[in-house]
């Protein structure tokens, strides 16, 4: 499988803040059956990030910020920081598409009131918790 260079950027960032908040990596969510959702692209001059409002265990068309790395996302009117990634749940079936580079299209669900789950085609579920900070600006 060829991996882009965005893709495996974001991997190993992932990866490595997993390293240092010492979370699992294993599968560890009960939920793996669940919807199979199709690959999304990134439509160009529109992000796609959910209502303000999103409803409980509905897939949102949401294109993830990665311009500066994956570790913070707007979602639902709060800010969300990365908690944990669970690899191959495959929960997006088809090929990742090429990314703009600063955008990965795929979908944010909202799991309970302080659980949402970012997942995309080719990339493993990124979890997300509510934090009170705002997230520094890069350059």
């Amino acid at each position: 499988m060829k991996v882009s260079r965005q893709a495996a950027a974001l991997l190993l960032s992932a990866g490595a803040g997993l390293l240092l908040s010492g979370c699992s990596s294993s599968d560890e969510r009960g939920d793996s059956a669940g919807p199979t959702l199709p690959a999304r692209t990134v439509a160009e001059g529109k992000w796609q990030q959910g209502p303000p409002k999103p409803e409980l265990h509905t897939p949102y068309p949401y294109d993830l910020y990665t311009h500066c790395g994956v570790k913070w996302v707007r979602f639902g009117g709060r800010w969300w920081v990365l908690d944990t990634v669970f690899p191959g749940t495959g929960q997006v079936k088809g090929q990742p598409p090429s990314q703009d580079g600063e955008r990965l299209a795929g979908y944010m669900t909202l799991i309970d009131a302080n659980t949402a789950d970012f997942d995309a085609a080719g990339m493993p579920t990124m979890q997300f918790v509510p934090t009170g900070k705002r997230p520094a600006t890069c350059a």
